[in-house]
């Protein structure tokens, strides 16, 4: 539960990159993460009453206050496409805009999730313990127990995907670019998991003083803060990463066909007025 927030913006960006049907999934935003709650642990009546309640009212609050933002941003992204203007400064402006919708949504839903946390029972406080232990075994053979040549296959393949699905197949020499950028990134997924680790551990031990809310909650709201149990070296390989990826993704715009560049900027007005119809004041 503590990670419902995540949950929330990846279902959306998978919208984002379904390519089709956005306004009907985005719909169904309250079933997906009904359903993801419902795999971690088992609710009583009352307490799925209370969460759709919450997602009711956090999804009224986000398609009226932060959609008309994101058509904000998706077309400042397409008019800065259009001119031309996509570069390493660029990118990371944007980047900043989308963490900042990110921030801005774990804020709106930190009370929810903190007095969510503190009613759950020790039954339902070890289905998640599981829940935690078996994902962590999925890391480990899907990004860990992988080869670096199978491990910078997986990256290409994932950036392939998304440059596909707004831009087009990606040219000989953008693949090329690709590879290289896989092989400049620095390994994270064995301090990913550490910091996971870490973090669930911080996570249940705070669960375990639920009953104490002038202990609890404090410590709740500084664990849900992200990043909060990030070692310095893996912030530095965070950032490291970033900033390489943001280079390659500069150079492969450059690199971009004129049909590469008209589908992009379709695709991003199309997005934009996919969201601008599924805000509340329409």
């Amino acid at each position: 539960m503590s990670c419902i927030v995540r949950i929330f913006l990846v279902a959306l960006l998978a919208l984002v990159l379904a390519g089709c049907g956005v306004r009907s999934a985005y719909n169904n935003l309250d079933w997906l993460m009904m359903r993801w709650i419902n795999n971690q642990l088992s609710l009583t009546s009352e307490q799925e009453l209370a969460v759709r309640t919450a997602l009711d009212e956090k999804l009224e609050w986000h398609c009226s206050t932060q959609l008309p933002l994101y058509v904000d941003f998706l077309r400042a992204l397409e008019r800065d496409v259009a001119a031309e203007a996509i570069d390493v400064e660029t990118l990371g402006g944007h980047g900043e805009r989308v963490a900042e919708f990110g921030r801005e949504l774990a804020l709106r839903a930190r009370p929810d999730i903190i007095e969510f946390l503190a009613g759950l029972n020790d039954g339902q406080i070890d289905d998640l313990r599981e829940s935690y232990s078996e994902r962590n075994e999925e890391i480990i053979s899907e990004s860990i127990e992988v080869s670096d040549a199978e491990r910078q296959a997986n990256q290409v393949r994932g950036m392939e995907r998304g440059m596909r699905r707004f831009a087009g197949r990606p040219s000989a020499v953008q693949r090329e670019r690709l590879e290289q950028w896989a092989s400049e990134l620095k390994p994270t997924a064995e301090l990913s998991l550490e910091q996971r680790k870490a973090w669930q551990q911080e996570f249940f031990d705070a669960l375990a003083m639920r009953a104490d809310n002038g202990a609890f909650e404090p410590r709740m709201t500084a664990l849900l803060e992200p990043g909060s149990t990030w070692s310095d070296e893996f912030r530095q390989r965070m950032e490291y990463n970033r900033e390489r990826t943001l280079e390659a993704i500069a150079d492969i715009n450059a690199l971009a066909t004129p049909r590469q560049a008209n589908r992009l900027r379709s695709r991003l007005d199309s997005l934009a007025s996919d969201f601008e119809r599924l805000t509340c004041n329409n």
